[in-house]
């Protein structure tokens, strides 16, 4: 499959756009440039990016992707790769994971997606009231950098593939393990069912404002919201929220496998695999720095004109959770994917 041929291939891939980033981050730097890390108008409360930190980050990252590169190369080229670069290679991955999706990356990819509808409305009936300063250098920066998030996953994976022996083009190995569709079919279901109940908590809240029940909020900060039309402002992240716990929970389904045989045409089809993956994939990895700058918004101590308190648990609760949102969703797709995927071409192994 094509999946499972994309993992192998995954650490010379890895190398080669690792150290286009050196070098094309350190011409920016060395002939006087910047990285595009964050808005300088935001204060650093909110994005620490704006401070020493970021000041840091802007030689580090190029400086960090030369022996990232030269990693995923060692990588590529072992054939048995031994315990120490294994440990390397898996340590290296959730190091520039966690940096990127806790520190550097924020809400704009999540929100873009979330107003995708909005914004293919308004294209057609107003093109001139479409956002033009969304920081876009940001955020094409934010997406190079998620492109190795997820190219570091693979290259861990099939650097542990290696060392372990496995098939390298589908992982399977002998006496199985927790990363077979027998295994998937028992670890996969709870994590499925808390990845779709994260999202439903978010919209549930979100709808009912809208609707005029104080849910998670006092009537008073409602009464606020309704004045202003605030409680209208996340009905479209709502929706994609609601939408997502189906498609999640569909995760589980038998109509996540094949098409319901009511819907004329394409009932009784099988659904390609990799159109549930690839969307639920990117979703995991754009909610988690949305959750961090939620968390990063509700400890800064800056006032959002909003309260978030015991009494008003529904204004940031739901987002935090974002960040444990993430990881579940991911598992819930390996899950599936493991569940779905044929035998391999290559070893002959099911399952």
């Amino acid at each position: 499959m094509r999946g499972d041929g994309l993992v192998s291939a995954a650490p010379l891939l890895t190398a080669v756009a690792a150290l286009s980033y050196a070098a094309a981050a350190f011409a920016v730097v060395f002939t006087g440039g910047t990285l595009p890390l964050a808005d300088p108008a935001v204060p650093v409360a909110l994005a620490p990016l704006n401070g020493p930190l970021g000041e840091v980050l802007l030689y580090l990252l190029p400086a960090a992707a030369v022996p990232g590169g030269l990693l995923a190369l060692a990588v590529h080229v072992r054939r048995r790769p031994r315990r120490l670069l294994v440990g390397a290679a898996v340590t290296f991955a959730g190091l520039y994971a966690a940096a990127v999706l806790l520190l550097i990356v924020d809400t704009r990819i999540l929100t873009m997606l979330g107003y995708v509808p909005f914004l293919l409305v308004l294209a057609l009936t107003d093109p001139a009231a479409l956002p033009g300063d969304y920081g876009w250098p940001i955020v094409g920066h934010q997406v190079v950098l998620l492109a190795g998030v997820a190219l570091w996953a693979m290259t861990a994976a099939a650097c542990l593939r290696k060392s372990q022996g496995g098939c390298r083009r589908c992982g399977r190995r002998k006496g199985g393990g927790p990363f077979t569709a027998s295994a998937a079919r028992s670890w996969g279901k709870p994590v499925t069912i808390a990845a779709a109940a994260i999202p439903a908590a978010y919209g549930a809240t979100r709808f009912a404002w809208a609707a005029g029940i104080p849910l998670g909020i006092s009537p008073e900060v409602l009464a606020m919201m309704q004045e202003t039309g605030m409680v209208y402002a996340g009905l479209g992240l709502a929706s994609m929220a609601l939408l997502g716990t189906i498609l999640t929970l569909g995760l589980l389904q038998r109509w996540g496998s094949a098409v319901p045989r009511w819907i004329p045409w394409l009932g009784g089809r099988r659904v390609p695999v990799r159109l549930a993956v690839i969307p639920a994939g990117l979703v995991s990895v754009v909610v988690v720095p949305a959750g961090a700058t939620y968390l990063r918004i509700f400890t800064s101590g800056i006032s959002t004109g909003i309260p978030f308190d015991a009494v008003n648990w529904a204004t940031g609760a739901p987002t935090l959770l974002w960040v444990l949102w993430g990881p579940l969703l991911a598992a819930a797709t390996l899950a599936y994917y493991l569940k779905r995927r044929p035998g391999c071409l290559r070893c002959g192994r099911e399952g």
